[in-house]
């Protein structure tokens, strides 16, 4: 057995399919046998010893890799989303802005996407080539696809993806794969034939050997001096054809290239696809509403993970403003029009005082672990109406910045866009998300401060009543308080995070706060957070995942 594992550091893995504008947001998923070869070229141009490797040792690994399609081991828990971009298109002297979507799969961290191919063996020197190139790839598909690539000779389990033709069964899926060597030669052969026969017939008289020659030669050609001959006689000059080039020929595929339909096993589909979730429940009412809506944060600088409560509550005021307000005429008092899940407030304003906690909880999240918040979890323990859903479907950005900043233009503005990942429930994001996982043993991501005055039982005491006014049973539960956690393998305390709510008038018992670990006799369903300011990112705890 020969393979490649990839691995995605950002858990994201962008590639538009041949002949599929960007715009309709799909991705090429496996990622193709064509676009693999295709890597292996442009990292042996680019980055590899060729006074060590020559060229003849590339051509025998690709004419090797292209003889059998190859079959996959996909990760499962692969999430299909996207963010959207409007770029500036200059028209004339003045500009306007094009929305163009970035489809991505997210992938749970550290998943490997397996390529294998089953009944192949290479010998020590091709194999310590192709360990060479592995080494060198930087990104698979589109740039940002960034991924540390390695060789398999071994396998580990059964492949869930492959040709259909070869048995496999499951979602059908067109696949780009390349020609082997013998079956372009043969197709490259035909079409000259073809295009000879084509410009014979269409000739007002007859023409030499040597200028029909020329003009077939021609015909492939890209325009221009130099052109590019878009069939060469090799296949690896084929596989090495510029995209560009290829389209100004307006070959609809690759000539070296065909689309073989493969299947994909349940496990390896995409799957939080959140519009499918979000439609109306069309099988009763007593169908379980979802609990979670997860995001996806996108800008530079993100917000560090230290800042999550600010983050929390400019979630919490994006979600209100897509309600709207209702003014009083006589105090002149706005009042939120989002119902209780949304505002936390009763019908008379007060707040929501159920200990069960059913309203939202706003959770910024460091899913990598760098320092930094890039998702962000929405989660209603009583569920999501549709017309909840509806409305944190339209939020899209998050801004800190007053809007007379904005407005103004004036210093630094600090804006995020927002994409859905997806509504469900915190077991479908189980694999990408230790807020949202099943464990035994939880830890404080962000400081735990008491809700009430503490009592000399200390933080320990006050999560022990927390949790029981949560109904989770605590008997036999071990919690240690710990002075420090790591962020991005830096140790801060609680004094390092903000740790106030910017509505200072409300009461806050507790200023310092501190780090828990808790381990519970049996497995307890995230997220778990706890405490003051909880609802929007203070006393967070993730769980270990797996």
């Amino acid at each position: 057995m020969f393979g490649f594992a990839f691995r995605f550091p950002t858990g994201r893995y962008h590639a538009t399919p041949w002949g599929r504008n960007v715009n309709e947001a799909d991705v090429a998923w496996p990622p193709e046998p064509w676009r693999i070869l295709r890597a292996l070229i442009a990292c042996y141009w680019r980055k590899t010893d060729r006074v060590r490797w020559s060229e003849s040792h590339l051509e025998e690994l690709i004419d090797t890799l292209a003889e059998e399609p190859p079959v996959y081991r996909l990760p499962p828990g692969a999430v299909h989303s996207h963010v959207r971009h409007y770029m500036p298109v200059p028209r004339g002297k003045s500009e306007t802005r094009k929305l163009v979507f970035d489809a991505f799969l997210h992938l749970p961290d550290g998943a490997e996407v397996e390529v294998r191919w089953p009944e192949l063996t290479l010998e020590e020197g091709p194999l310590e080539f192709a360990d060479d190139l592995a080494a060198g790839i930087g990104y698979l598909g589109r740039a940002e696809s960034w991924t540390e690539c390695r060789v398999l000779t071994e396998a580990r389990g059964d492949p869930n993806c492959g040709p259909a033709e070869s048995g496999f069964e499951g979602d059908a899926h067109t696949v780009l794969v390349p020609r082997s060597t013998d079956s372009y030669r043969q197709l490259r052969k035909r079409l000259i034939e073809r295009e000879a026969e084509n410009i014979r017939v269409l000739s007002k008289k007859p023409l030499t050997p040597r200028v029909l020659q020329s003009k077939v030669h021609k015909s492939f050609r890209t325009k221009g001096r130099g052109g590019v001959d878009t069939l060469p006689e090799r296949l690896l000059d084929a596989i090495s054809l510029d995209t560009a080039d290829l389209q100004q020929r307006k070959w609809n595929r690759p000539p070296a290239a065909y689309e073989a339909i493969y299947a994909r096993a349940p496990d390896a589909r995409p799957g939080v696809l959140s519009r499918i979730q979000s439609r109306p429940v069309r099988s009763g009412p007593a169908r379980k509403l979802p609990t979670v809506a997860r995001y996806l944060l996108e800008g530079r600088p993100l917000p560090r993970i230290e800042d999550a409560i600010k983050i929390g509550e400019v979630m919490r005021a994006a979600a209100l403003s897509k309600f709207g307000w209702r003014t009083d005429d006589t105090t002149g008092r706005r009042f939120p029009l989002a119902p209780w899940q949304i505002s936390g407030r009763e019908l008379d304003g007060g707040p929501v005082r159920d200990p069960g906690h059913p309203h939202a909880f706003w959770l910024p999240e460091d899913a990598d672990d760098d320092g930094w918040i890039d998702h962000l979890t929405v989660f209603i323990a009583d569920g999501m109406a549709e017309e909840i859903r509806s409305e944190l479907d339209r939020i899209t950005r998050l801004w800190l910045t007053p809007r007379a900043g904005r407005e103004s233009g004036k210093g630094n503005i600090d804006e995020w866009r927002l994409a859905l990942e997806g509504f469900g429930w915190p077991r479908d994001f189980e694999g990408s998300s230790r807020l949202l996982t099943t464990s035994r043993r939880w830890r404080s991501v962000t400081p735990f401060l008491a809700s009430g005055y503490l009592k000399k039982d200390g933080y320990g005491g006050e999560a022990r009543r927390l949790l029981k006014r949560r109904g989770i049973s605590v008997e036999d539960a071990k919690i240690a308080e710990r002075q420090q956690i790591l962020v991005a393998g830096m140790p801060r305390s609680a004094l390092h995070f903000h740790r106030f709510r910017s509505r200072g008038r409300e009461r806050q018992p507790d200023a310092q706060g501190a780090f828990l670990e808790i381990e519970f006799p049996e497995v307890v369903q995230g997220p778990l957070a706890l405490g003051f300011a909880s609802h929007f990112g203070l006393g967070m705890f993730g769980g270990d995942v797996g």
